[in-house]
């Protein structure tokens, strides 16, 4: 754990002096912060989607960018070489991410509780495990993404399709729609992170269409078992492509 934390504040340490990656990382959930402020009678339910949406920045693209960039400079290769373990090496990036959206949802939580007047959450614990969930799936995405890109720069393009796919499935009125493109969206690795925290951020049902009834502490953990499962099928089968495709030195090595 100590040589993770090592890892992660080396990261730290190179996104605060790379101003692309912290505008991405902290720039954008807060242009997200700032609109939400201009919001309607809706805003705390779409607070809550955008601590979901923060992952694809804090998590997702930034793991993306750092993983590419550092198998082309083969960092990665003499990181390799040294006492780390593998686990050590991509675990304290992870850590690192995982560190700067927890940073960015108690800000936003704040706006939310404070400036919007959503108070406490229903269920803190529920949402911490959506997170935690979201983090997990994110991360190893990133892993993925990250082998299919031939360089760094490339980055910018080969994470748009999950991003745009990701930001459609949250971004337009799921309710609205059809019940096969509702279902079709819920299978989305954002959509269950997001149905997980509204339901424990507001303590209504927000798994389901409806009129998102009102959960007690039971019923709101069981209505997320199905985003649950969702996410658990995401993070095998990410864990799985994963472990094909993520690689530790250039192509050309």
């Amino acid at each position: 754990m100590k040589n993770a934390a090592r890892i992660a504040r080396l990261d730290l340490t190179l996104l605060w002096r790379n101003r692309t990656g912290m505008f991405t990382v902290v720039g954008m959930p807060v242009m997200f912060a700032a609109l939400l402020l201009r919001a309607g009678d809706d805003a705390v339910a779409q607070g809550a989607e955008i601590l979901g949406m923060f992952l694809l920045f804090a998590v997702f693209s930034h793991l993306v960018s750092v993983f590419t960039a550092r198998r082309e400079d083969h960092s990665l290769k003499r990181l390799r070489g040294t006492s780390l373990s593998d686990a050590e090496i991509l675990g304290g990036s992870v850590l690192a991410a995982a560190g700067m959206y927890a940073v960015q949802a108690l800000a936003l939580l704040a706006v939310m509780g404070i400036a919007l007047g959503g108070g406490l959450p229903a269920d803190p614990l529920l949402m911490l495990a959506g997170m935690a969930g979201g983090v997990a799936v994110f991360a190893v995405l990133a892993f993925v993404v990250s082998g299919l890109s031939p360089t760094a720069e490339s980055t910018q393009l080969t994470v748009l399709p999950i991003l745009f796919a990701c930001l459609f499935g949250v971004m337009l009125p799921v309710d609205a729609m059809p019940g096969a493109v509702q279902e079709a969206v819920r299978w989305i690795p954002l959509a269950p992170v997001t149905e997980i925290i509204q339901t424990g951020y507001l303590g209504r049902d927000f798994t389901s269409a409806g009129d998102h009834a009102p959960l007690g502490f039971t019923e709101a953990w069981t209505a997320c078992l199905r985003p649950f499962a969702v996410l658990l099928l995401w993070a095998l089968a990410g864990r799985a492509a994963a472990a094909r495709r993520f690689r530790w030195e250039p192509r050309h090595a």
